[in-house]
């Protein structure tokens, strides 16, 4: 299982047996079971460079049985609302990866328009094709942080250094206290992230006991 954040995968964490902190090579994991299916947690880092090298690192040690690539992302289809979640095979096309979030419904509508995904993330695409390589399976879980008509209320590049994988609490601050119309959409998305990744585990669970990918389910 890999995720970009602890933020993502909390839930699913939680509800894992036996759960225990572990190393997979280098990398820090956490390893437990979901009914009868041993499980690995990865956190992966956010972007594209990230997820190479932390993909690249777990196959380079083993090759899981399969691996899940899940986490949050940003809905481009319109039908698609905060907390919906797709599981998907990564070449049905239902999931766009770009090195950069998109951040205005402008810029959504228009990628929707011209790649027809119905959602965007960070790290499937470089983890599929790692994966792809490998010879192990994948299967791609996302579920839907900001909606096709929402702007993201702070630009990543001011609260995330994606380069030194590090949140920017101070720049955060900074801009919050020169945009304060900004603080109460920031405050309303971090409020409902909690609910998001418990739509995300619910659909990952969904998946490792044979419910099938491609399945929707909305959390508003």
């Amino acid at each position: 299982m890999t995720f970009a954040r602890p933020e993502e995968s909390g839930p699913f964490r939680r509800a894992l047996a036996g759960l225990r902190k572990t190393k997979w090579g280098a990398l820090p994991a956490f390893r437990g079971r979901s009914g009868k299916v041993d499980v690995i947690v990865i956190h992966t880092g956010i972007g594209p460079a990230a997820a190479d090298a932390a993909i690249r690192a777990v196959l380079a040690l083993e090759k899981p049985r399969l691996v899940v690539c899940s986490g949050f992302g940003g809905g481009l289809d319109p039908q698609l609302r905060v907390g919906d979640t797709l599981a998907v095979d990564f070449s049905s096309g239902v999931i766009l990866s770009m090195s950069d979030p998109l951040e205005t419904p402008a810029r959504k509508a228009a990628v929707f328009q011209k790649s027809g995904a119905r959602i965007v993330d960070m790290e499937t695409a470089t983890v599929a094709a790692a994966c792809s390589s490998a010879g192990v399976p994948l299967v791609a879980i996302r579920a839907v942080s900001d909606s096709a008509d929402e702007s993201l209320p702070v630009p990543f590049g001011v609260w995330f250094d994606a380069a030194r994988q590090r949140a920017r609490p101070l720049a955060l601050v900074a801009y919050l206290l020169r945009n304060p119309s900004r603080a109460i959409p920031f405050a309303r998305f971090v409020s409902r992230l909690p609910r998001v990744a418990a739509a995300l585990a619910l659909a990952i669970e969904g998946v490792l006991h044979g419910q099938g990918a491609g399945g929707m389910t909305n959390d508003e």
